[in-house]
């Protein structure tokens, strides 16, 4: 059987042509832009394998795939709403209703982002204490978030939420406006003053 000779001509152009057409139906999904202000019912959607849910999410594709400063996001087990955010060579943890807490360290290069990643929640630990000074009368609010990372390794970050103003607020309203950051040791030296002053 004869094959006409503009088959054979244009074969290769069409191999190409299909090639990269294939190339561009795929997408790995680091091409995509995801808010990080999703509601909650768009936050398990996988936007590689579900692309009809991309518009109504807000998830949009970037055309210009050298622009790296596009947040990126993973949500931490506790407490809720709670985030890490990844801009550029920043890492930001998130809290609703608060001001941004810049992590620092190896945990910049360890944690992993992309759509992947961003539907696995990072696994951490959460230790809240509120404790009262019979002598002063002082509450102290004060958390630790022990971080695990992609590479193995686990980073301990402490904070002191600060005394507000007007009407006390309820346990899972304790992350006011501002979080200070704190040292890990001083941390520990009020829990475990706290828990020798319980047992007199």
């Amino acid at each position: 059987m004869k094959i006409p000779f503009f088959v054979l001509k244009f074969s290769p152009v069409l191999i190409v042509l299909s090639f990269l057409a294939g190339c561009a139906g795929s997408s790995n999904g680091d091409d995509l832009e995801v808010p990080t202000n999703l509601p909650p019912i768009c936050r398990d959607i996988d936007f590689v394998a579900n692309p009809d849910m991309r518009e109504m999410c807000g998830v949009r594709k970037v055309h210009n795939k050298a622009y790296k400063n596009i947040p990126q996001q993973r949500y931490l087990i506790k407490p809720a709403e709670t985030s890490i955010v990844k801009t550029g060579n920043k890492l930001e943890l998130r809290f609703q209703n608060a001001l941004p807490l810049y992590l620092t360290g190896p945990i910049v290069d360890e944690m992993q982002f992309g759509q992947e990643k961003r539907l696995q929640k990072v696994r951490n630990v959460y230790e809240y204490h509120e404790i009262y000074s019979k002598g002063t009368r002082e509450r102290i609010r004060i958390f630790k978030m022990v971080i695990p990372t992609d590479a193995g390794t686990r980073y301990d970050f402490c904070y002191r939420i600060p005394k507000k103003k007007g009407n006390a607020r309820t346990r899972n309203r304790a992350m006011g406006d501002n979080i200070d950051e704190m040292s890990c040791s001083e941390f520990e030296q009020i829990v475990e003053a706290d828990r020798l002053a319980k047992m007199k």
